[in-house]
């Protein structure tokens, strides 16, 4: 039998220039409200619009879609004819499609050179995976699901709240009861470090390895950024563990369903907007009114004439983006234990390292693992090759997994 990978892809999230981050998170100072002012529209010809700006959905795909068919009424309810999205991903394609559908002329404005934004499909061995947004999420009350299921598309449901730990150490009863009741009580402007490092200083009836796993596995795996950043009130959001499911073949199957008949501009990145008494010129483009849809990383880079008003710049400076990267492994053979849920979780050698794995073999029959890591070793892990970067991953697995089996 042999483990090492036949096939494999890496993302790169922190590093990609159209994305900056994997989704927004709310820092230390500041709150959901940063959200809603982000996404509040700047007169009548220009309005923010995707996950970041969603106040209960933010970090989720449908999050950004709902975001962008609201942005999109918006528009037409001005009476706006002709309307420039800056972005093809969830956000940009559902405002197009929203624009269309009311009978207005769209012209969608995307850097990549493919729609989708961070739902990033790749191919492997013929079958369809994400390096990006993976699940639906809060499926029962998922506008994406229903979409799916009106396709007919094939999905696999996940229980984030039975993972295989595959050290085999389980949390202990009230440990969550806890963590939350402590965030909720912090003080405004502490972050979630603050309160940790309070805990694990009088940890009471738990030990400081378990508290220090459980922050891991709930907030960095979610959030992705230093603790002391992350806004203790704020910074652990919900949404993950909602009745979640996979979509075999992956998200482009949504992706390509909603860029059809969308005029979509690839390879071409937005620089400048400004706004005028008569319209918007985008690029030197004219238009009626422009909804933007960039992630929240690549904002700052863009030129917004006259700039935007200080309460959305007030917002964008206490929001920010998580990294979080995965790596989609094949094999020519299964060699892990099996688990119901399909979902696996790793602590790695420091207190915040964490990597999480979904058993993706159901897609096609093929040994197949998606994993996602976050933590401080990122820095270590991915560099390189991405060569390279599967091989370190593939052996943080290799070794846990098969470590499982000989102690099961």
């Amino acid at each position: 039998m042999s483990i090492t990978p036949v096939a494999f892809a890496v993302s790169h999230w922190g590093t990609d220039p159209w994305s900056r981050g994997s989704w927004s998170l709310i820092g230390r100072d500041g709150s959901p409200q940063d959200r809603i002012d982000l996404g509040t529209p700047v007169g009548t010809r220009l309005r923010l619009a995707g996950e970041a700006t969603h106040p209960t959905r933010a970090g989720m795909t449908h999050g950004a879609y709902e975001q962008g068919v609201e942005a999109a009424s918006w528009a037409a309810d001005l009476g706006h004819d002709r309307i420039a999205v800056v972005g093809a991903g969830t956000a940009g394609l559902a405002a197009a499609r929203t624009l269309i559908d009311r009978g207005r002329e769209v012209v969608v404005l995307e850097a990549r050179d493919r729609p989708g934004g961070r739902t990033a499909g790749v191919e492997i061995g013929g079958t369809g995976f994400d390096l990006g947004a993976n699940w639906l999420q809060q499926f029962d009350q998922n506008v994406l699901a229903r979409l799916a299921e009106d396709l007919g598309l094939r999905l696999v449901p996940t229980d984030f709240h039975d993972p295989l730990v595959l050290d085999g150490r389980p949390v202990p009863d009230g440990l969550e009861a806890e963590l939350r009741a402590r965030l909720a009580a912090a003080p405004a402007g502490a972050a979630i470090a603050e309160v940790v490092s309070d805990w694990l200083a009088a940890p009471g009836s738990f030990t400081s390895q378990d508290i220090c796993r459980y922050v891991a596995a709930e907030i960095t795996m979610d959030a992705g950024v230093p603790l002391s950043w992350l806004s203790a009130r704020h910074g652990f959001e919900p949404g993950v563990g909602e009745g979640d499911r996979w979509i075999v073949g992956g998200y482009r199957l949504l992706v390509e369903h909603l860029a059809t008949g969308v005029d979509i501009r690839l390879g071409h990145p937005v620089r400048g907007i400004e706004v005028t008494d008569d319209g918007v010129i985008v690029d030197g483009e004219p238009f009626d009114a422009v909804i933007v849809t960039v992630p929240l990383g690549v904002l700052p880079s863009l030129t917004f004439t006259p700039e935007l008003p200080a309460s959305h710049r007030a917002a964008l400076s206490r929001l920010g983006m998580g990294r979080v990267e995965k790596v989609i492994l094949r094999f020519d053979e299964r060699f892990w234990p099996v688990h119901p849920a399909g979902y696996y979780r790793l602590h790695g050698p420091g207190a915040d390292d964490i990597c999480e794995w979904l058993d993706a073999t159901g897609a096609d029959g093929t040994p197949t693992l998606v994993g996602l890591f976050a933590g401080p070793w990122l820095a270590e892990l991915w560099t390189g090759t991405d060569p390279e970067i599967a091989a370190r991953a593939a052996h943080q697995w290799i070794n846990a997994s098969t470590a499982a089996t000989t102690s099961s």
